[in-house]
């Protein structure tokens, strides 16, 4: 899919590094302080068919988190409805998603965009933030804890 301007759609975007995600076999390890390449499903709010996304998986202090620069993306949404997931390559694969808040959740941002290595023009805060400035944006922000389900 290529919008009137000739780029690649989000959509395409998104349907592109999912299939690289699968394309490269078995999902690498988790790393403290950093992030994996995972592919999220969550069920649409509306139909409750699946819907998938390729997404960086931070882990900090043992904890699984997801991360988005603001709440009104779909699979944020969808997330927040659902308040479940399934993460492929994770055993078991299906996780209870619940928002994180405060200092966790602050710091799970700052490891991600620590890690990304590059500076991000979609938060609202510059990309080397420290934790207090990251928690006064909580409230436009989301950031899910993963936790395995049975």
């Amino acid at each position: 899919m290529v919008d009137s301007a000739g780029e690649v759609t989000p959509r395409e975007r998104n349907t592109l590094m999912i299939d690289k995600i699968r394309s490269a076999g078995a999902p690498g390890p988790y790393q403290e302080g950093g992030y994996v390449l995972r592919v999220l499903s969550v069920p649409g709010r509306v139909t409750g068919l699946p819907r998938s996304w390729p997404i960086a998986v931070v882990q900090l202090l043992g904890e699984h988190y997801v991360c988005a620069p603001n709440r009104r993306r779909d699979w944020v949404r969808n997330l927040r409805a659902a308040g479940w997931c399934t993460v492929e390559g994770d055993d078991p694969p299906r996780r209870a998603a619940t928002l994180a808040e405060g200092n966790d959740a602050a710091r799970a941002v700052a490891a991600y965009l620590g890690a990304l290595g590059r500076s991000s023009a979609l938060w609202p805060f510059p990309s080397d933030a420290p934790v207090a400035t990251i928690r006064e944006h909580l409230d436009e922000i989301a950031v899910f804890r993963l936790i395995p389900e049975a």
